[in-house]
């Protein structure tokens, strides 16, 4: 086993190549000695009492001692006919308790020659796969027995050294995506540099085609002639000054989105209309000198002179229908102005449909290229179009965002500030949020950097919201810090129940001798000529005040004692029958200052309950949780219209208590994940949404169910389900 030999084709079982996989992406056969794998080794030399233990990794044709005891100078040996070999390929502990007695073994080399083996233990270590990466083993020179607790204590360090190997994978994994963020952070730079390239060359885009817009707007404005433009529905979608005088109206903005038929023209006129409409638009040539009647408003009728051309977009297919026409009552002294008009009218509109589109699709290349989530708004902040990251984002498809206020994305507590920086952008033309949260399809806060720029078309004012993904970088730091409270705020209230429960003992003590020896000094001044009335009433008062700090030390006493079951350092864990009515009491005293604020308590106690097995610092922590989220859905200040229900009863089988409130509820579509980690409804800054994962694991540890009911508006039910515990028979 300890002399380095080279043997070439050793038997692999099925998977071998996984396992090998498995072993190598550890990184542990090359790296340098680690204190903690040397300490675990050495411990179970020092415990199960051999002179020999080692830490073999079992690669293709090679074991590697990461970490040894009692064996200097040695790193490796070969595969072949070692006893680590054995336990790798029968994934199940070995005990060989003398190997000159065992058949198997009785020739081996290594019992034969160095280090002369007669006892051997190896426990296999596993992946979370179930891959064998190696041994921890014990040898002795001399045949062993290992007691039962002695083998319980090797397969305990056996799971510390998989825990730590399950850690440094962990620690490669995350080194590895830090590694893959700086990169798409490089790639990002690399991508914001060019969007704003993009957004520069779109501008100057814009710029031309304001100029465009306001050129054919000038010739339209000052042309002596009636323009209008429909649809393929037959929809005005525009006109000049003229054709809306000629009609009777004011401006423009009343015919647009109109038809013929709404704007009061005979059936017959609607029908020859749209007949010489659809005729230009389908066969794409022009229609030329129409003769037509034009009904007035007035109920006069006036002849113009019409001609139709068809409007194209940058593919060439129809999309428009273009009219002009001139009152040719008079006679048509403005034939040749009107077709030298229509000309210089269909060039600038080509012109104009051909910018328009090119900008559109250089606006939808961008969005669909970044890799930041894309909202483009109009001026009173609905989404108007997204991304694909937008919607992959927020768990939702363009039809269900489209025409949604921008800030209604938000939760409730932060859409203002979002509303404000919308109104800042439109003032000043430019938007920064750091940390603002959006709402996910699931109901999760989504933490975003949101950067905004206003977009010009043309007469048409849009907001660009560029929005980066904070949500990962938030939940790991969120992460460190909870675990950090977590444990010290235990470590400081422990201290703080120590502290106070002293002082307030002997405070108790000379309260109590102060009101025994009051009553003494009473019945003997009863036996005294009558005191002054102000002294009667002053020896009355001093008797209550007494009473009342007795009231206030007990009240002080109650809190201490609730404070060190929920912090019992040391004995969390532990096994024993609880009352479940003592601890829900416990609790209630701690949060009492809150309650009395927030809404009324009402207590439906089973006479006699059965007790549970399990911690009473661990219960004590979920019925904390849950009372003080139930709190918190109230609405403070009114506890005339909240109410915290507490009810408990039992069946043969389990207890169950019900905590009740009459608060906001919880969404349909939030409580599959209530109980996950880091989920919460809370604003932000109100939670970490560990509260309930943690008590979720606490009543499943203990055999136990939590569930939960709510409705939105009428309040929330969390029920414990806790096995009733079975005393043994007797005898």
């Amino acid at each position: 086993m300890l002399q380095p030999q080279v043997e070439e084709g050793a038997s692999k079982k099925p998977g071998e190549e996984e396992r090998l996989r498995a072993l190598h992406r550890y990184g542990l056969l090359h790296a340098a000695p680690e204190p903690e794998f040397d300490a675990i080794v050495r411990l179970a030399a020092e415990f199960c009492q051999v002179p020999i233990a080692l830490l073999s990794l079992v690669d293709r044709d090679r074991l590697w001692f990461k970490a040894r005891f009692g064996l200097p100078g040695i790193s490796q040996a070969t595969r072949t006919d070692s006893f680590c070999e054995r336990v790798v390929e029968q994934d199940a502990p070995l005990i060989v308790e003398d190997t000159h007695a065992d058949a198997r073994f009785r020739d081996n080399p290594r019992v034969l020659g160095e280090p002369y083996i007669r006892f051997y233990a190896g426990m296999p270590l596993r992946t979370e796969e179930g891959f064998r990466l190696g041994v921890l083993c014990v040898i002795d020179h001399v045949p062993r027995t290992l007691s039962p607790l002695q083998l319980r204590a090797l397969e305990q360090l056996g799971r510390q050294l998989e825990t730590h190997f399950r850690l440094r994978l962990e620690l490669l994994e995350a080194q590895a995506r830090n590694a893959e963020l700086e990169q798409a952070r490089a790639r990002l730079h690399t991508l914001n540099e060019s969007l704003q390239a993009e957004i520069l060359e779109r501008q100057r885009i814009e710029r031309e085609l304001r100029s465009q817009r306001e050129l054919l707007t000038r010739v339209l404005t000052h042309i002596p002639h009636s323009v209008f433009w429909k649809d393929r529905e037959g929809v005005f979608q525009g006109c000049n000054d003229a054709f809306a005088r000629q009609l009777g109206h004011a401006s423009p903005q009343e015919i647009i989105g109109r038809t013929d038929h709404e704007l009061g023209f005979p059936p017959e006129q609607v029908q020859a209309y749209r007949q010489d409409d659809l005729e230009v638009m389908n066969t794409g040539r022009p229609k030329l000198d129409i003769e037509e009647p034009l009904p007035r408003p007035d109920g006069t009728v006036r002849w113009v002179l019409t001609s139709k051309a068809p409007l194209r977009d940058p593919d060439g297919s129809v999309w428009s229908v273009l009219g002009i026409f001139t009152d040719i009552t008079d006679r048509h002294q403005h034939e040749t102005e009107l077709h030298e008009a229509l000309r210089e009218v269909e060039r600038y509109a080509a012109r104009l449909e051909a910018l328009m589109y090119e900008a559109r699709e250089r606006h939808r290349r961008l969005m669909e290229a970044s890799l930041d989530a894309v909202f483009v708004l109009d001026a009173i902040g609905c989404v108007l179009e997204i991304n694909p990251v937008a919607r992959q984002l927020l768990g939702l498809q363009a039809e269900q965002l489209v025409g949604v206020p921008f800030d209604s994305l938000a939760p409730p507590s932060e859409r203002l500030p979002l509303r404000k920086a919308l109104g800042d952008l439109l003032a000043r033309g430019t938007m920064r949020l750091e940390d603002q949260g959006l709402r996910s399809a699931t109901g999760s806060r989504l933490a975003v950097q949101l950067l905004g720029s206003i977009q010009d078309i043309g007469e048409a004012r849009r907001l660009l919201i560029v929005g980066h993904d904070l949500t990962e970088k938030r939940r790991l730091e969120q992460q460190s810090i909870q675990n950090d409270r977590l444990t010290a705020m235990g470590v400081l209230a422990a201290g703080i129940a120590h502290e106070i429960n002293n002082p307030t003992a002997y405070v108790i003590s000379n309260l109590d001798f102060l009101r025994q020896w009051w009553g003494e000094l009473e019945q003997h001044l009863s036996t005294q000529p009558p005191l002054p009335a102000s002294l009667e009433r002053g020896l009355g008062e001093a008797r209550h005040l007494i009473a009342d700090c007795l009231d206030g030390c007990s009240r002080i006493q109650e809190i201490v004692r609730g404070m060190r079951h929920l912090s019992h350092q040391g004995h969390t864990d532990e096994q024993v029958l609880l009352d479940v009515h003592a601890i829900l009491d416990s609790v209630l005293h701690i949060s009492h200052g809150e309650l009395k604020h927030t809404a009324r308590l009402e207590k439906e106690y089973a006479p006699e309950l059965p007790l549970v097995l399990g911690s009473e610092g661990r219960l004590g922590q979920v019925f904390l949780n849950l009372i003080v989220n139930a709190l918190q859905a109230m609405r403070p200040g009114s506890p005339q219209d909240n109410m915290l229900r507490i009810r408990t009863w039992a069946d043969e089988r389990q207890v169950r208590v019900d905590i009740s409130d009459t608060g906001h509820g919880i969404p349909r579509e939030a409580l599959p994940h209530i109980f996950d980690p880091f989920f919460t409804t809370k604003p932000a800054g109100m939670g970490t949404g560990l509260g309930l994962s943690i008590s979720h694991g606490i009543v499943h540890k203990m055999g136990g169910e939590l569930r939960v009911e709510s409705q939105v508006g009428q309040g929330t039910t969390f029920s414990l389900l806790l096995p009733i515990h079975e005393l043994p028979e007797p005898g």
